[in-house]
């Protein structure tokens, strides 16, 4: 199984060049000066993979030291649990 860093790097790889070949199709329906529905879908996508790009990278930086060896799928404590973390203004 992949670790939560891996997996976290090749998402944003993945995203990465998914942008770029949408790109490249915005530009190839610019030259052809075609306003189809899939030009407008690959243009919002494009947008919605540029927002959440630098959300992603910022992830990075914040994962917890002890999971850097977890696995993505490792059981955590369920919430209300003995010693978990409870959603904020939920009393117990």
């Amino acid at each position: 199984m992949l670790g939560p860093t891996v997996l976290l790097e090749t998402s944003i790889a993945q995203l990465r060049t998914l942008a770029s070949f949408l790109a490249e199709q915005i530009g190839t329906a610019a030259e052809q000066e075609e306003r189809t529905a899939e030009a407008r879908a690959c243009k919002e996508l494009l947008l919605s993979i540029s927002v959440l790009l630098p959300k992603l990278q910022a992830a990075k930086y914040v994962l917890p030291a002890d999971l850097g060896d977890a696995h993505c799928g490792d059981e955590s404590p369920v919430k209300g649990e003995e010693g978990s973390v409870s959603e904020p203004g939920v009393r117990r």
